[in-house]
């Protein structure tokens, strides 16, 4: 014999509904729609469209194009000037990085100072330094523009091993920098009066002007601080007399002058550098520093770096710094400036352009405004036609309508799109209901305007009648199937079940194992104490025996005492196991009667088989039966032998 076991047998579903699926709507290819002649408005659109280039011809003219264009070249040449100067600016700085580690290898050895400890003061490799530096300027395209250059940049790097040798004076060290620095001042210098006359020819707002003159006031000022980086150190060591005192004082007086004159007028890149000058610490630590062989030039000693050369260290430190970052706000001038002068060029050129291709659109649009015009009126109109005649046909799953077009037709698509939205819901909520799922997700979503929300109501009511039928249907199912005392499947239930876990299991070749339970002494219960307490104990078997059975196993009540488990394939092997486990539950259990607990038992049989064609449920019911009645005499006689004895 063979038994199917179902996935969970103790629940209600004994049999299932077929819902028949409501056809979908057939599509039906949209058939074509005449189309309308064009009404006056779109004529006078196309009126207006023609018009347009006749009315512009008057935008674009020769003298402002050319003005534009010469604007536009003048700027472009300055803005070169510019980057020149930037690029000569740069070429400075990298002298800079060569000199200064040449004058103060030069200087720590007038002073008797070891380069190794120069080293260590300066926290720098003066040597190596110097090496990278020397590098750098040979291979500058513009400190070997000129042959003067090219003869500085021979001569300096000849002196550089006698420097390290120590075979050349101070003195010799500075005049040869002093005169290669000149000589690149002069190329700049001469650029920037080139740069001049080309902002003379082109006449630009007076403020690019003006940041003209700041950035020469800015190129002096970082000259003027190279002169004092120098003579502070000299004025402060106490060397070089008066001449030291009286460089120092000019310097300073300049280097003031100069920051005075270009105040205001620096862009934002060099507003940017003179703010770091302003409030670095090296900076701020080297302009103290300033200040100090200013006092000393004009009321004398005592030097303070004379006898402390970690301060020597520290200022010369502080004054690489601030020599660096002068520069830096010569070449953020150039680069304000060439952005100024490209800012211009651009502007020049943009409004060029503009005129042309304003006029060029303006010819293509009188060419074909008129068929753009046409579309921006026919498209959507064609795909209201075919929308209007999809919704005709019974087609409402449709791409809304997009919001294209005249006003007039926009207004128009927005209520087609509700209206077609509408009776999308309606034909969802039609087939929800048709196929009588009330839980369906479009029964609850609701419709736009009046008719939606008054079909809303329709649906909702309607729904709710649905759901509560269900709910009488599934109450009234409940009642048919299950035991009133104690909700256990009753005894056409479980004998339903067991006639179809029979026929599921033959094929498998399953064994079937089913229990019969009796609950002892309920008669004697019902006469002593009453039906209620009978009904407890009735309640308490029913308790034990679904405790004690598996998930997969079902317990019904065939009445009065009597109570069948039908044990799932994974017990039929251990039955008797199972009718012991039902047997011990009950046992367990006692009922409070009359303020005293009064035990109970029951007595169990059990029927097995080996399901087959021949298999009958009735015949298994049968023989548990009487397996149960053989084990309550078995368990009488047993209790009346030991009362006997």
């Amino acid at each position: 014999m063979s038994i199917t076991v179902t996935d969970s047998p103790q629940v209600s579903e004994l049999s299932a509904k077929r819902i028949e699926e409501v056809p979908a709507p057939r599509k039906v290819p949209p058939r074509k729609i005449s189309r309308d002649r064009w009404h006056p408005s779109v004529a006078f659109v196309l009126l207006l469209v023609v018009l347009l280039p006749t009315l512009a011809t008057v935008v674009l003219s020769a003298s402002s194009a050319s003005s534009s264009w010469s604007s536009r070249q003048n700027a472009q040449v300055v803005a070169r000037d510019a980057t020149e100067l930037r690029v000569v600016a740069v070429a400075r700085a990298e002298l800079d990085y060569a000199r200064v580690p040449a004058v103060s290898i030069a200087f720590a050895q007038s002073l008797g100072v070891p380069i190794k400890v120069a080293d260590q003061v300066l926290k720098i490799d003066l040597s190596a330094k110097l090496a990278d530096s020397l590098a750098t300027i040979k291979s500058d395209p513009v400190l070997t523009s000129t042959s003067v250059l090219r003869d500085d940049t021979r001569a300096f790097e000849a002196m550089i091993p006698r420097i390290e040798a120590g075979l050349v004076s101070l003195a010799d060290v500075q005049i040869l920098s002093t005169k290669y620095a000149v000589d690149v001042d002069n190329l700049w210098y001469a650029d920037f009066n080139h740069l001049q006359q080309d902002v003379q020819a082109w006449k630009p707002p007076g403020s690019f002007e003006a940041q003209v003159a700041a950035l020469r006031q800015t190129y002096n000022a970082f000259l003027a601080g190279g002169y004092e980086v120098g003579s502070t150190m000299y004025v402060l060591e106490g060397l070089g007399g008066a001449t030291s005192r009286q460089e120092l004082l000019q310097a300073s007086g300049n280097f003031a002058t100069d920051a005075s004159d270009f105040a205001g007028y620096l862009g934002p890149r060099a507003q940017a550098a003179w703010n770091v000058i302003q409030t670095s610490p090296a900076d701020v630590a080297f302009t103290r520093n300033v200040e100090q062989g200013v006092q000393v030039a004009l009321n004398g000693g005592p030097y303070p770096f004379a006898t402390n050369i970690q301060l020597t260290g520290e200022a010369m430190a502080n004054g690489l710094v601030y020599l660096g970052d002068m520069d830096a706000l010569v070449q953020a001038g150039s680069r304000d400036l060439q952005s100024l002068a490209l800012v211009e060029a651009s502007n020049a050129t943009h409004l060029l352009v503009g005129e042309v291709i304003f006029l060029v659109v303006l010819v293509i649009a009188s060419i074909g405004g008129a068929i753009i015009a046409g579309r921006v009126l026919t498209r959507p109109l064609r795909r209201l036609a075919a929308t209007a005649q999809q919704i005709h046909l019974g087609i409402f799953d449709l791409d809304p309508l997009p919001d294209s077009g005249p006003s007039e037709v926009v207004t128009t698509n927005k209520a087609f799109n509700d209206m077609a939205s509408t009776l999308k819901g309606v034909e969802a909520k039609t087939i929800a209901l048709a196929t009588e799922d009330v839980s369906h997700s479009e029964l609850q979503k609701s419709l736009p305007g009046r008719t939606g929300q008054a079909l809303q109501v329709a649906v909702d009511k309607l729904s709710a009648s649905m759901r509560e039928r269900e709910r009488q249907s599934q109450l009234l199912h409940h009642s048919a199937t299950h035991d009133g005392l104690t909700s256990l499947f009753n005894r056409a239930a479980i004998f339903d079940f067991l006639t179809h876990d029979v026929e599921r299991r033959r094929n498998a070749g399953e064994t079937v194992g089913v229990l019969f339970v009796d609950l002892d002494g309920l008669k004697y219960l019902n006469d002593t104490y009453g039906h209620e307490a009978g009904d407890a104990a009735i309640c308490a078997t029913s308790e034990a025996l679904i405790e004690a059975a598996s998930p997969c196993d079902v317990v019904g009540r065939l009445g009065g005492d009597e109570f069948l488990i039908v044990l799932c394939h994974e017990h039929g092997q251990e039955s008797e196991a199972s009718a012991a486990k039902m047997r011990d539950a009950v046992g367990r259990r006692s009922i409070p009667v009359e303020g005293k607990l009064i035990p109970l038992s029951a007595s169990v049989g059990l029927a097995l088989a080996e399901c087959d064609v021949n298999t009958d449920p009735m015949d298994l019911v049968r023989q548990a039966d009487d397996a149960m009645y053989n084990a309550k005499r078995a368990a009488r006689a047993t209790r009346d032998q030991l009362l006997g004895n």
